[in-house]
């Protein structure tokens, strides 16, 4: 069994660092909590070559290996100094969903959710770990109780322990991308109705809908910032490095530049944003866990994070196709006091791409 909620961790532990890895690249943060505050005390990010890691599968262990020990000895800021880690699970292999049980014993409970699992995840439960918790919805009058579970291919998460092993790393927890990011984002992870979670990175972009203190859905497409960057490159005849100076720099804006890279950016902005109108009014018509809503489901915000989310001009966007508040999110919203966006060592722009990881290494920080 693994800890994907990292609900069971052992108070013997020390701290560990988060560890977000992907296809592309890596980034780990290491954060230190102080008698009043929460400080950051490391980070680093790095490139993986292309193909050692496809859609979240290990392709070459060796590599992986040996470019994470080095870059673990010789962080871009300050020294890691843990050897226990929480690392991510990729999004595109995990499965997340919240049931409803009757109310029962604990033990009752676990056999239950194992019946559960078996029915509801599209995978032979020989085949994965999962994990579950029971989510707390404040409402002492319902005849039932929701449970949050998680599970993974067991070849995946095979996989991903054996590089940190051999990386010489402790694991204290797994957690499925979404629950780190949801971590990050939501503050003191309580919210009074749907919020919608948009996670762009450079090959995936990941939905994520929390209410009240869970997840209730989760979502994701292979659509994100290397697919525009490479838009632009068709569109204007540049090189990529041009591509993403336009891309940040440029983006929706279509004063700049005669409206040429916006107009590059407009189909798959636009083809977003109706995935994400499909996804909301998906939610909105099968919402049975919103126990605590007397009207209507509805998403009444998008909070967006990763580094395509950077994409000058999206929030304004966005905001115009989808009717509903959309605006970049904070990272640092559970970690930093007086609702700061940042510190001197990481900018807020920059620290959006590090949201996955400072919510890992938030996680790493607390005990049960």
């Amino acid at each position: 069994m693994f800890n994907f909620f990292s609900k069971s961790l052992y108070e013997i532990e020390p701290d560990a660092f988060g560890l977000d890895i992907s296809d592309e690249s890596f980034k780990f943060v290491q954060l230190k909590r102080g008698k009043n505050e929460i400080r950051l005390s490391c980070f680093s990010f790095g490139d993986f070559p292309s193909e050692v890691m496809i859609n979240g599968e290990v392709k070459d262990e060796d590599a992986i290996v040996k470019i994470l020990q080095s870059a673990f000895l010789n962080p871009k800021f300050g020294k890691l100094t843990s050897r226990y880690t929480v690392c991510s699970l990729p999004e595109e292999h995990s499965f997340i969903r919240v049931i409803q049980l009757p109310k029962m014993s604990l033990k009752e409970t676990k056999e239950a959710v194992k019946w559960e699992v078996e029915q509801n995840v599209p995978m032979d439960i020989n085949d994965v770990y999962y994990d579950w918790q029971v989510v707390q919805v404040g409402d002492k009058n319902i005849n039932h109780q929701d449970i949050l579970i998680s599970a993974t291919p067991k070849k995946i998460v095979d996989s991903y322990m054996s590089i940190l092993k051999r990386c010489g790393l402790l694991v204290k927890a797994l957690e499925v991308e979404s629950v780190a990011v949801s971590r990050s984002l939501v503050p003191d992870l309580k919210t009074d109705g749907p919020a919608l979670l948009i996670d762009l990175g450079a090959t995936r972009a990941s939905f994520i809908i929390f209410s009240g203190s869970a997840i209730q859905f989760t979502s994701s497409l292979p659509v994100a910032g290397n697919k525009m960057i490479e838009a632009i490159m068709g569109a204007l005849k540049v090189d990529r490095i041009e591509a993403k100076r336009l891309f940040y720099d440029v983006g929706l804006d279509k004063q700049a530049d005669g409206g040429l890279t916006a107009a590059a950016l407009y189909p798959m902005v636009s083809d977003l944003a109706n995935q994400i109108k499909e996804y909301i009014s998906f939610y909105e018509s099968h919402a049975a866990h919103e126990h605590a809503l007397k009207s209507n489901v509805l998403v009444k915000k998008v909070l967006l994070c990763g580094g395509a989310s950077n994409l000058t001009g999206l929030t304004i966007y966005l905001s115009s196709l989808l009717k509903i508040p959309v605006e970049a999110g904070n990272p640092w919203v559970n970690i930093l006091k007086g609702n700061i966006r940042e510190v001197p060592a990481l900018p807020y722009r920059r620290s959006l791409s590090y949201t996955t990881a400072l919510g890992l290494a938030l996680s790493g920080i607390q005990k049960s």
